[in-house]
């Protein structure tokens, strides 16, 4: 009789596991990314409070700093104070950005429906005059309200349409508010017992994992948690200068608004792609209704503003920051981008610093 070695046996049992939970994964892949979506919109708030408390982390580290050297306060009053400071400088950056912004957008859209029934019957001769030159249209249009029942059912339509969009927008409007706010305040208990985390998640590391590995996984930890410190603080400077550039350009052409756009820009510009787009738009929109011509000038002059910042002074300015040369900045942001879009762009920067880090304290091992 054939004997099997208790091993081969182990090593068996293990592949089986291994190809049925594969056969089981990819048979079952539709359920599982359904099921990873539900989850994560449960832990949304969690997570979100997590990214939240550790930006929150980088001021109030400096001014727990700051506290201890100067005052006799105790820890856990310089730790409220610390916490309720940075939470009041972002929120006084949105503020001071919302009173900014809003009364000259509430202006501008008040100009604009002054100025709505010269724009609409400009818009009709236009309309009428394309469909006198191109009879084509005006024929697909008739044969497109023909197919209807008539003009009043095409309208309810629409408006029923219109207003189940806006009973979505103000009930997901409603939901993100609620998120965002339990994400501060979870933000908020990370905070305050953050040494627990940090030393509870130690703990967990080294209880399920081989010593060596714990204290590789830990090192790998402290350099990214320094070189994502580096590249947050590098982000910020530099939309404080891209800011500054546009506020210079926009100062030396002549253009309107030069304030808003400059501090909207500046603010945008920790958004990658979106961001810039953003504040572009609103500056277009801004200065359109009054002057085209010069809105067109504007949106010329931002990119050239743009291009100028992201080719020469971003790789400089936050490449440093994070240890990366200019060159393998753009290649680790055009790579990152390009693979994974936005979220790639934000992560593939700080991403290529640690494993060039690692490469590097590996290859300086070797040739010791």
């Amino acid at each position: 009789m054939l004997k099997i070695k208790q091993e081969d046996l182990h090593k068996w049992i293990t592949i089986a596991i291994i190809a049925a939970t594969t056969y089981l994964f990819v048979t079952n892949l539709e359920k599982i990314f359904n099921c990873i979506i539900m989850i994560f919109k449960v832990l949304k708030p969690f997570i979100l409070g997590g990214v939240i408390a550790y930006i929150l982390n980088i001021p109030m580290t400096k001014i727990e700093n700051i506290l201890k050297k100067n005052t006799k306060m105790n820890i856990k009053t310089i730790r409220i104070i610390s916490i309720v400071s940075s939470l009041l400088f972002f929120l006084a950056i949105f503020i001071f950005i919302a009173f900014l912004l809003i009364p000259e957008l509430v202006e501008n859209i008040q100009l604009l429906i002054h100025n709505l029934p010269g724009l609409i019957s400009k818009t009709e001769t236009w309309i009428l005059n394309l469909l006198d030159k191109y009879p084509d249209i005006q024929l697909q249009i008739q044969n497109t309200f023909s197919k209807t029942n008539n003009t009043n059912n095409l309208i309810s339509n629409i408006l029923n349409h219109l207003a189940n969009k806006s009973v979505g927008f103000i009930s997901n409007l409603i939901s993100s508010i609620a998120t965002i706010f339990m994400a501060i305040i979870f933000s908020i208990y990370m905070l305050n017992q953050k040494e627990f985390l940090i030393e509870s998640s130690k703990k967990m590391i080294y209880a399920f994992t081989k010593k060596e590995y714990a204290t590789k996984i830990l090192s790998i930890g402290k350099l990214s948690n320094i070189t994502f410190n580096k590249f947050i603080s590098g982000q910020c400077l530099e939309a404080g200068v891209l800011g500054c550039l546009m506020f210079i350009a926009l100062t030396i052409f002549q253009i309107p608004y030069t304030l808003i756009i400059s501090v909207l820009t500046a603010v945008t510009a920790l958004i990658p792609i979106f961001g810039a787009l953003f504040a572009m738009m609103i500056g277009i929109i801004l200065i359109g209704i009054t002057n085209p011509l010069q809105a067109l000038f504007f949106a010329i002059i931002f990119q050239i503003v743009q291009q100028i910042e992201g080719n020469f002074i971003y790789p400089r300015v936050v490449g440093k920051s994070v240890g990366l040369s200019p060159m393998w900045t753009l290649l680790a942001i055009t790579v990152g981008g390009n693979l994974f879009g936005i979220i790639g762009m934000l992560v593939g920067l700080p991403l290529a610093s640690i494993v060039y880090a690692l490469i590097k304290n590996k290859i300086n091992k070797l040739t010791s």
